[in-house]
């Protein structure tokens, strides 16, 4: 078994020890080759040079991926092997570790419940718990929301591309004092609206009374062994109308947005220290399905 880079023409190879691995780390990884290269194609990802393949003959055993953030000094990484292959797991995390490096002084891993193996092997290494995030499913999602707005304030979903730079500001303004946010250009949320499967129909806006945008709900849905899975994405509130009722009716808003799309079940992550949205998600109908750890390591 040996590791090396990644080609464009493994995508279809990777796709396929992506769905044989399951579920893993932070991500909800894509189930087609099309979502996968949308994925590997934002423009900060550049997977040729931040991802090897674990190989072994014909067969790809396993992945690792480095997410350079130098925006706030940090790299995400991303592995899995398929079938689980604890000599295949340490190079690849090794090497992970090696690259991330060389981008950041501070590294970041997301480990599910079910993977405890790759938890023990972290635990025995330098690496530290900094966080808890759960992952929410509601299945009941035939009836609305009220998705009630404070006065002056209306919603609607976004409308074209001119309103990018107006969303890029929300979102970096609503999360800048989040866990590990690393704050977006406008070329990358162009691109994340462009991507395939995507579009700016996906993203629900609440507006002022002066028609600023002051909150929005990033829906994305997907098809999975046949039937349609809706999922609440980023959801934020400009800090400066904040507890007025608008993370509520955003959170209630994008809901809607996806029952009407008549998705079989809604799925979100979400900070397991976050009560104020734990509860408004626990009102529509949200249940732990999983967790994962975030862990951390100093380079």
């Amino acid at each position: 078994m040996h590791l090396r880079n990644f080609k464009w023409t493994d995508i279809a190879a990777l796709s396929d020890l992506l769905n044989k691995a399951g579920p893993h780390g932070h991500r909800d990884c894509p189930r087609g080759v099309d979502e996968l290269r949308a994925l590997l194609e934002y423009p900060r990802v550049q997977p040729k040079r931040n991802m090897v393949l674990a190989i072994s003959g014909d067969d790809t055993l396993g992945y690792a991926i480095v997410e350079p953030e130098k925006n706030i000094g940090r790299s995400v990484i991303g592995l899995a092997t398929a079938p689980d292959d604890s000599s295949a797991t340490k190079k690849l995390l090794d090497w992970a570790v090696n690259r991330a490096g060389e981008e950041a002084p501070l590294v970041h891993l997301a480990v599910r419940d079910h993977e405890s193996a790759l938890s023990g092997s972290l635990g025995h290494q330098n690496w530290t718990k900094v966080r808890k995030y759960l992952k929410l499913v509601s299945k009941s999602v035939v009836s609305p929301a009220p998705a009630l707005l404070p006065d002056g304030f209306t919603a609607r979903t976004m409308l074209g591309l001119n309103e990018v730079p107006e969303l890029t500001y929300l979102q970096n303004e609503s999360f800048k004092s989040h866990f590990g946010y690393s704050p977006n250009t406008e070329d990358e949320i162009k691109a994340s609206l462009l991507a395939s499967g995507a579009g700016v129909h996906d993203v629900v806006m609440i507006h002022d009374s002066h028609e600023q945008l002051v909150a929005y709900c990033w829906t994305v849905t997907s098809d999975r062994s046949g039937s349609a899975i809706g999922r609440i994405g980023m959801t934020g509130v400009l800090p400066r109308v904040r507890k007025i009722g608008l993370g509520r009716a955003i959170a209630e808003a994008g809901f809607n947005h996806l029952v009407r799309q008549r998705v079989g079940s809604i799925e979100l992550d979400v900070d397991s220290g976050n009560a104020p949205a734990l509860r408004i998600y626990s009102s529509l109908g949200f249940s732990k399905s999983s967790e994962l750890n975030w862990w951390e390591r100093s380079l």
